[in-house]
């Protein structure tokens, strides 16, 4: 069983150990006892605060987490959009990925369409450290995301350092291309490098049509159900490609709506592709739900972080007349 909410397209070493521990566990204790979490709903479920290791089935501490994280070249950090304790969290983790890496890790956003890659370097040239700023000079709140306030922390923690931020996802005019026409409008050699010119394994494909059809509650015509299948692959291997060609060698930190950093077919199937050489690890922060059973639950990362939820709504609990058939691709 799974929830849609955390799992749609969006989201909705022992030296190291002790260096590491502090800041960390402190938060995620206090947060554990209920105390520190910004949403209560689900906070006295005794999963939340509690962090999986989906290949071993086992739980493990900060430390453990944070010592294999250092270890990766390419971390990717999940999220629902709208949660504010997913936020704090990622902000946490790239803080300390950024002291525990010999050189900077670029943070790339899934947020921060890749036309405004200009605007964020003009802005870190001209008021290096301003992650306040940031929001305004990509033209954020155009954008359709959560408040700028919620991401702020976590672009502060890579500028602290000096790292890059990098605008990781289409353009709008992009997005509307690939839904009309397909993959092969976008650079030929990205196309390439990524796999994109490939089909994804059907079991894979087939599952990732389902989630978009769930996601949009059924409502979609299947020519657009097809539509989106091909944005959303495009979305994840552009993140790959933009995320592992400004790192380089240096490796990077990902933020992005849990369905995008999912391991079987989400950013990772691509990194394999222009990296095969490199180790990425993905995060969810995954929302707990009543009902959970961790032997049932669709996971397909490699780690999950539980949290408490921002609320009980049941996406797809509205009017008929809210949902219309839709014929055309939602905009994003």
């Amino acid at each position: 069983m799974r929830s849609r909410r955390e799992f749609g397209p969006d989201g909705r070493a022992a030296g190291l150990r002790l260096a590491i521990a502090g800041g960390l566990a402190l938060l995620a204790s206090a947060c554990a006892q209920g105390g520190a979490w910004e949403h209560s709903l689900g906070g006295d479920h005794p999963l939340a605060g509690r962090i999986y290791q989906v290949s071993s089935e086992r739980f493990v501490d900060q430390a453990t987490l944070l010592a294999d994280l250092a270890a990766a070249d390419f971390v990717l950090l999940g999220e629902r959009h709208d949660n504010r304790d997913h936020h704090r969290l990622q902000a946490l983790l790239t803080r300390d990925l950024q002291a525990l890496s010999a050189r900077p890790r670029v943070v790339a956003f899934e947020m921060i369409p890749s036309d405004r890659q200009l605007a964020v370097v003009e802005h870190r040239q001209g008021q290096p450290g301003d992650a306040a700023g940031l929001g305004a000079a990509v033209g954020w709140p155009a954008l359709g995301w959560p408040d700028w306030a919620l991401y702020q922390p976590i672009a502060q923690a890579a500028l602290e350092r000096g790292a890059e931020i990098v605008a990781a996802d289409l353009s709008r005019a992009q997005r509307e291309a690939v839904f009309r026409d397909g993959p092969e409008v976008l650079q030929a050699g990205m196309v390439r490098r990524t796999g994109l010119d490939r089909n994804l394994p059907a079991p894979l494909a087939a599952s990732l049509a389902q989630e978009l059809r769930d996601a949009h509650c059924g409502r979609m015509s299947e020519p657009v159900v097809e539509g989106m299948f091909r944005v959303q692959r495009a979305r994840d291997a552009m993140m790959a490609d933009r995320l592992a060609t400004v790192a380089g060698r240096s490796g990077g930190v990902l933020i992005a709506g849990n369905g995008h950093i999912r391991a079987d077919r989400g950013v990772p199937w691509y990194l394999a592709r222009i990296r095969p050489a490199a180790r990425t690890v993905s995060v969810a922060l995954l929302e707990v739900w009543e009902g959970l059973d961790l032997a049932a639950a669709d996971l397909p990362f490699d780690y999950v972080w539980f949290t408490p939820r921002v609320d009980d709504d049941e996406p797809c609990a509205r009017d008929e007349e809210r949902l219309p058939q839709l014929d055309r691709p939602p905009r994003s």
